[in-house]
């Protein structure tokens, strides 16, 4: 087994001119980490400055989650692609023209000769954002590269401001390509306060752990080797009278077990939530569904994920960690193909789990139950949720919502707006975890 040290998410770095910096571990150039400003103008109050030192670069352009819409001049198939200079209260992020994820607008940064440190700063209204620099790569071929995966134009996270799981460029477990930064809200400007995604003390800790899959015929990973990233709360006691109840979460198709912790914010949201004990501490075990490398990967179905989590990594995280071995304790969670795989769980596994969330699930994610199977999800609670305005998934999520209404399911639905991205994402886990899971269920 292999373990990372531990480390914390998100220290906040109060700068001397009163903003935030939000970020993992700090390497040798944290001076050039983002600087958030109060500055008290239109049209948020915020201003960010966003840095990047390399005088050798010919250009460097900064991708982030900041194109807005507003809910009445926006569609499944529009947005209005509004930049944060444009914003106004009730607008919220989401990509353009197609609101899908990565489709956030690409900006060339502005170069100082005598320090060879790139910059550029934005207003932007509260929340968390997800950011990352492309460095000697045009703007035509960043943009026509979303995902950050071409030899000639590749993603990078903000060397000043890494994802907690790397260590000054090396990382353990999967690597994240983007950084990330929080803006607190100035009432005067209406904007809605997200206060719940900000870095807050005390810290829960996050660990990078490898455990031994299943066979390679039920595994991604060919080498039999697969990642976990594990949320403790702030004072995990590894022997305390009462165990501790589990969340899993599983990301999108293709995605690492890092995402939740980086581009989800999972570790804030907790801290959080626990600190106004809105919620009580628990730990979550967010999986993997990508490849740390080409040659170690298959193509994992949901079958194949379904069983290595109930046969390999449910008995890992009961091995190695306090925590409740009664269903009634744990939840799953997932969105996209992980809200599918939740779906699936829901109906073929009920009895696993007390509590299910799927969020955007794609494609529909609740397979038509039978007799037995309805009678399980009366005894479980389950939430489904998604953006409005998610072309590609929504109607999934209605359709399965049609289903567990039929099964008379303990459900609650949580539709916001917004796409299918992580702005959404997070809104759901805050909500999931407040309203749904390890709660009584009725009835």
């Amino acid at each position: 087994m292999a373990v990372s040290a531990v480390v914390v998410l998100a220290t906040v770095i109060i700068t001397s001119g009163g903003g935030w910096a939000g970020g993992g571990q700090r390497s040798e150039n944290a001076r050039f980490s983002p600087v958030v400003n109060h500055t008290g103008r239109a049209p948020t109050g915020y201003t960010v400055t966003f840095r990047y030192r390399d005088q050798r670069a010919s250009s460097v352009l900064i991708q982030g989650e900041w194109y807005f819409s507003n809910p009445a001049r926006t569609t499944m198939t529009s947005t209005q692609g509004l930049l944060p200079s444009q914003w106004k209260p009730g607008d919220f992020a989401i990509g353009w023209p197609a609101n899908q994820p990565d489709n956030w607008p690409i900006i060339s940064m502005k170069k100082n000769p005598s320090t060879g440190v790139w910059s550029y700063t934005t207003p932007l209204p509260s929340g968390y954002y997800n950011y990352g620099f492309y460095v000697n790569c045009s703007l035509s071929a960043a943009v026509s590269n979303p995902y950050g995966a071409t030899a000639a134009c590749t993603e990078i996270s903000d060397p000043s401001n890494p994802p907690w799981n790397d260590h000054n460029g090396i990382s353990t477990g999967s690597v994240e390509t983007r950084s990330q930064v929080y803006v607190p809200s100035d009432p005067a400007f209406h904007d809605v306060d997200y206060l719940w995604e900000a870095p807050t003390s005390p810290k829960g800790a996050l660990k990078d752990v490898s455990y031994q899959s299943l066979a390679s015929a039920s595994a991604p990973h060919r080498r039999g080797v697969n990642f976990l990233a594990i949320y403790t709360p702030h004072g995990y006691e590894q022997h305390r009278s009462t165990p501790y109840p589990t969340l899993y979460l599983s990301p999108g198709s293709g995605a690492n077990e890092v995402d939740w912790s980086t581009q989800a914010d999972a570790a804030n949201i907790l801290d959080n939530l626990i600190d106004k004990h809105l919620i009580e501490p628990m730990v979550v075990v967010m999986t993997n569904t990508g490849c740390p490398a080409p040659e170690d990967c298959m193509e994992i179905s949901g079958a194949d994920y379904d069983q290595d989590l109930l046969d390999a990594v449910v008995p890992y995280v009961q091995a190695h960690y306090d925590v409740s071995g009664e269903p009634s304790e744990r939840a799953f969670a997932g969105l996209s193909f992980g809200g599918e795989l939740a779906g699936t769980l829901l109906v073929n596994d009920t009895s696993k789990f007390g509590y299910f969330g799927l969020f955007s699930p794609c494609p529909s994610a609740v397979p038509a139950p039978t007799t037995a199977q309805v009678a399980g999800i009366r005894h479980v609670s389950v939430m489904v949720g998604g953006g409005l305005q998610d072309a590609q998934c929504h109607s999934y999520a209605v359709d399965d919502v049609s289903i567990l209404h039929h099964t008379g399911a303990h459900d609650v639905t949580d539709f916001v707006d917004g796409g299918h991205d992580w702005n959404v994402w997070r809104r759901l886990l805050r909500d999931f975890l407040t309203q749904v899971a390890f709660r009584p269920v009725n009835g």
